[in-house]
């Protein structure tokens, strides 16, 4: 199984998860009151919220044949790769997953918490492709005598699985309280806002604490996956990128909150959070296998060595 199918489905989650918190942002989730036809149509009369809702839907639609293609690709190729198929076969049941959340969100006119799901399983997708892509780019890199496993880099695991659990767990609790109105009711004191599930604003306040510490935890654990990285000398780079994109992600927070949770920097926030995720679970794979996957010099002198080695032998 090639890696750039995976590597294209991984683009086209991550447009989904912005599209997304587009409808979010702009109270678009119920611009199409019916499912899975858009008020009645199939393509509905393109206006207003509507476009912003049918656009994430046939997003929806195209992620779900991408979904499709790759398990048919990983199933021919399961022989080849049967970690890959793994992980195809768990990207079906998450897309599954999502589909009936998404379902469920339209028709019951977004129950309490649902939505929170079925962002959160969206983003368990997109890790399981960004997994995949690892897993399959590594296939590739073997395949072209490329792949030497460093123990430095698999000292990194324990690490690199810390910082994506805690990642992601910052990453739900923040899409919790985007959903359920808390940091609307916190940051705008508007106590219109309150439901059965923020049902006073001490509790938003409490959430949005608990934010801020999840999110100080964040930074301490990349920091202690940056020295690590340091210390050993392996995916030192990558490291630097993931602090990068946390202290982009911090400021676009502050930002949002700035500006009254303004859509744009909202969704800059979450798009930075998606990213952070991404770079997370590539560590983590290249960790697991004991492979830097973006080296390049050592891919050219692997490539240099082989081609000395077929000229010796001819």
């Amino acid at each position: 199984m090639g890696y750039r199918l995976p590597f294209v489905t991984t683009i086209a989650i991550f447009l989904l998860l912005i599209a997304g918190a587009l409808v979010v942002g702009f109270d678009a989730g119920l611009a199409c009151s019916d499912w899975p036809l858009c008020n009645g149509h199939i393509i509905p009369p393109l206006e207003g919220k509507i476009i912003i809702e049918y656009t994430h839907r046939m997003l929806s639609t195209g992620v779900g044949l991408l979904v499709l293609a790759n398990l048919y690709a990983g199933w021919r190729k399961r022989k080849e790769s049967p970690i890959a198929m793994k992980l195809v076969i768990l990207s079906f049941v998450l897309l599954m997953m999502a589909a009936v959340l998404g379902g469920i969100n339209v028709l019951e006119k977004l129950p309490p918490g649902f939505t929170t799901m079925d962002t959160s399983v969206a983003t368990l997708l997109f890790a399981t492709f960004v997994a995949l892509t690892g897993v399959t780019l590594a296939h590739h890199r073997r395949k072209q005598g490329a792949f030497h496993q460093n123990k430095q880099i698999q000292s990194l695991f324990k690490p690199t699985l810390i910082a994506t659990i805690a990642v992601y767990a910052e990453f739900v609790l923040g899409a919790f309280i985007k959903h359920s109105d808390a940091g609307a009711v916190w940051v705008k004191g508007e106590v219109t806002l309150l439901n059965e599930v923020i049902s006073t604003p001490q509790i938003a306040a409490a959430l949005m604490y608990v934010h801020v510490f999840a999110t100080a935890l964040v930074v301490i654990i990349t920091v202690w996956l940056f020295f690590h990285a340091r210390l050993r000398k392996a995916l030192t780079g990558q490291a630097l990128v993931l602090a990068a994109l946390l202290v982009l992600q911090v400021a676009a927070g502050y930002l949002t909150m700035a500006m009254k949770l303004a859509v744009i920097s909202d969704v800059i926030h979450l798009a930075l959070g998606v990213l952070m995720m991404a770079s997370c679970v590539f560590m983590m794979v290249q960790a697991k296998l004991g492979v830097d996957l973006l080296d390049r010099d050592n891919q050219k002198e692997s490539v240099v060595r082989g081609n000395v080695a077929v000229k010796n032998l001819s």
